[in-house]
Order: C-alpha cells, then structure tokens, then sequence
C-alpha cells in the first residue's frame, strides 16, 4: 500500500513530467488511459494465487476452502483499494462509474494535504464515520473533509465477491 502523500504525488508528477515530453496537450490522466480491468476477476486470480500458494505449502491442493478463505480475509480491502485507485486516476475499474474516474487527481497534483491525510485513513481501513470523527477531534474543517469523502465514496467499494465466495 501506499502510505504517504510524497509517494503519491511524486507518482503523479513523473507521469505529468513524461506527458508534458509528449505532443498531446491532454490532461495526464488520458496518457495513460486503458481500458477498464475487472475488479471482481482479479480478484479471482488474487484468490488463485493464495490456493496455490497455500497448496505448495501443505504438500496438497488446498482447494475451495482456500479460495473462500481468501474472499472472507481479503475481498473488501482489496476493494476499498481499486476503489481509491479508479478515483486517483490509476486504473478503471468496470466495476465503478466511469465518470468517477480519476475525480480527485487534479486534488493530488495540486497537493491538497487533506485529501492526502484521508486517503491515508482510507488506505488503512478507516470509514467515512471515522474519518469524520477525526476531523472533528483535530477541528478540521468539516466541511471541506465531507466534500472530499463525497467524491471518494469509499463506500461504492463494498462489492459482492464472484460466487466462489
């Protein structure tokens, strides 16, 4: 996972270093558009790569428990994190909107350390609600920390597995 704002935007401003070389004056976020991936297949492969590493372990296949296994431990913050990914601009996900796509890169770019301080928080598997007591706790303006989680919705992350689950 990431954990700091300078990862991020050092991240972002290497991709705007190499777009700025290039001959499209586009907003960096289309240079590196691809086409949208599904979050619930890779999960799958995710949960794959457990079993089999699992299996290696023990000798045995470990089969669909392990599989289970995986999606009970690992399915929503693997989620929460596609999710933050699709809203920074990183990757899309089909599974979200495509207009919500890259909503807060332009934030990131420009460095609002708040945003950056909640997508910390998010990244370690804290909810809106407890995002919203921290800013309250810390007299941040709530306000602007409600905006923010509105356009992250976090909550649009709480997916359903594929049936192996």
């Amino acid at each position: 996972m990431r954990s700091s704002f300078r990862l991020r935007l050092v991240g972002i401003r290497s991709a705007a270093e190499t777009a700025d070389q290039s001959s499209h004056p586009q907003r960096v976020i289309h240079e590196f558009d691809h086409p949208p991936r599904s979050l619930r297949l890779e999960g799958l492969q995710e949960a794959l790569k457990h079993k089999w590493i699992e299996s290696q372990k023990h000798g045995c296949d470990q089969g669909e428990p392990c599989l289970k296994d995986w999606f009970r431990k690992h399915w929503l913050p693997f989620c929460r994190i596609k999710r933050l990914e699709h809203v920074e601009g990183q990757q899309r996900w089909e599974e979200f909107a495509e207009h919500e796509f890259g909503q807060i890169y332009e934030l990131i770019l420009d460095g609002d350390l708040l945003l950056d301080r909640i997508l910390d928080r998010m990244e370690h598997g804290l909810d809106n609600l407890e995002i919203i007591n921290w800013a309250l706790s810390w007299s941040m303006p709530i306000g602007r920390v409600i905006e923010l989680l509105e356009m992250i919705d976090i909550n649009r992350a709480r997916l359903e597995p594929l049936a192996v689950a």
